[in-house]
């Protein structure tokens, strides 16, 4: 059987993926990839991954997909390791993921800011971003990539991200709003944005000691001098360790020996590959260590997806296939070791007042937790909800209780909301998700495919 595509009204025919290398299914969505350029002048491009809806994508909704870090590849995490239409297994055999979001939306990923996967500018100072910056480039990306594909400009669009989207989602939004503001313009539908595991605010999202006393993983007086020391907070944070005391390193450093070498905080019950294939080890650096490749568990989770996801994309078959590295730069994909830099004093930006007043101009809001991450634990994401509802006097519409998937608990839920035009309207929602990690869909592909269903859907999580 042979697959015949026809290349939707006004989509770039050159951006087209008419196979990728290691498919051997046949598919009926077409995919495409390339570069959108953010600013002439400097020669500044950033690259997308878009798949189409598997029904009616010209009036299925759209949601752009962001990962963290900063520094961390969309394509390399969103696309091919959560929630994308294939997973790289064997030899650089893909097999097509049954959990994937194109199923409800058309999908794009951006490999955000430049420095990031195969996102590049001929400017060397561009690499050197920040939360302003980066906020005007996904917006400029965002206005192009629709010039790009008009026959989407109609459809409803939502905003998702994890980890340090937490700042891109938010921020894109707001700038969102405001272009909508003005004269003359074709308003971007947005709709909702969808956060998981999202650094907001620093001082309460790296609040984890009390998590991770809490599921065994460091012993009571490590505790009690996280708690006392150096205050519960600063001193895991490695964006501050400038200003740690000696007493906070000696803090840090009994942690760190309680925990191990062997367990990743991004899930506390993770497991280890132990494939025979060397690891291709990267260097360390601070911009990824909130998001790193590392992500892997037991029961149909492929333990070395990483590794499989990280030589696929270094084939130049495959870069070929994508369109990508098209200036041969000159470093190799990476998920999240490119060369772009991320001012440190905005990883300590607030974000909850943004979050108030998208909240206050009625967008939706999702927020959900993978409940075994202790990098950015659900205990924090669910303090800054509480937080925010009372700050906006918003009433609970869902009281705290479970949510279901597949006649199994999935996790547990709140929603909060605002009488509009005499109806109740759902304007805050969180959930955790059981057993997940900071990657949800990764981890939990189904969970998180059932949540993403109930977004688009605007509906309430299924409670049996």
């Amino acid at each position: 059987m042979v697959t015949i595509f026809q290349v939707a009204l006004g989509a770039p025919e050159s951006d087209l993926i008419p196979k990728l290398p290691g498919q051997t299914q046949n598919i009926s969505f077409k995919q495409y990839s390339g570069y959108i350029t953010t600013n002439k002048v400097n020669g500044r491009a950033l690259f997308y991954y878009f798949v189409e809806a598997e029904k009616n994508p010209t009036s299925s909704p759209l949601t752009l997909w962001f990962n963290g870090g900063p520094g961390c590849s969309s394509v390399g995490f969103g696309a091919f390791m959560e929630h994308g239409p294939f997973k790289p297994i064997s030899e650089g055999l893909l097999e097509q993921n049954k959990y994937s979001w194109n199923k409800e939306s058309n999908m794009l990923y951006v490999e955000s800011p430049v420095g990031v996967g195969f996102s590049y500018s001929n400017t060397t100072s561009d690499n050197t971003s920040n939360d302003t910056l980066s906020a005007q480039d996904n917006l400029d990306f965002l206005l192009n990539w629709l010039e790009k594909f008009p026959e989407l400009k109609d459809v409803d669009i939502y905003l998702a991200g994890e980890s340090f989207a937490g700042h891109y989602v938010p921020l894109l939004a707001a700038l969102v709003v405001d272009h909508n503001k003005r004269p003359n313009i074709t308003p971007i539908k947005l709709k909702a944005i969808l956060l998981g595991n999202p650094l907001l605010d620093l001082e309460i999202c790296v609040n984890n000691g009390e998590y991770l006393w809490s599921h065994g993983l460091i012993s009571d007086s490590s505790y009690l001098m996280d708690q006392t020391v150096c205050n519960n907070s600063r001193y895991l944070n490695i964006y501050y360790q400038d200003d740690w005391t000696q007493a906070c390193q000696d803090v840090s450093n009994n942690i760190t020996a309680d925990i191990g070498d062997a367990v990743d905080i991004h899930d506390v019950t993770l497991g280890a590959c132990l494939s025979d294939i060397p690891t291709q080890a990267i260097p360390s650096r601070d911009h990824g260590k909130i998001h790193t490749m590392s992500l892997q568990k037991i029961n149909d989770i492929d333990l070395c997806v990483g590794d499989k996801i990280l030589a696929y994309l270094n084939n130049q078959e495959v870069q070929k296939a994508l369109h990508a590295n098209t200036t041969s730069l000159p470093y190799p994909w990476d998920f999240c070791f490119g060369p772009l830099f991320y001012q440190e004093n905005n990883m300590a930006n607030d974000i909850k007042p943004v979050l108030a007043k998208l909240l206050e101009g009625g967008l939706p809001i999702f927020l959900f937790s993978g409940d075994q991450d202790a990098v950015v634990p659900l205990t924090s994401t669910r303090t800054i909800v509480d937080n925010l509802a009372k700050e906006l006097k918003l009433f609970k519409l869902l009281r705290y209780s479970p949510w279901y998937d597949q006649k199994q608990v999935a996790g547990w839920t709140q929603a909060y909301g605002t009488p509009i035009n005499g109806k109740n309207q759902t304007l805050l929602t969180y959930a955790t998700v059981r057993g997940a990690s900071h990657t949800v869909p990764y981890t939990s592909p189904s969970e998180a495919l059932a949540l993403f269903r109930a977004l688009l859907k605007g509906l309430p999580l299924p409670n049996k």
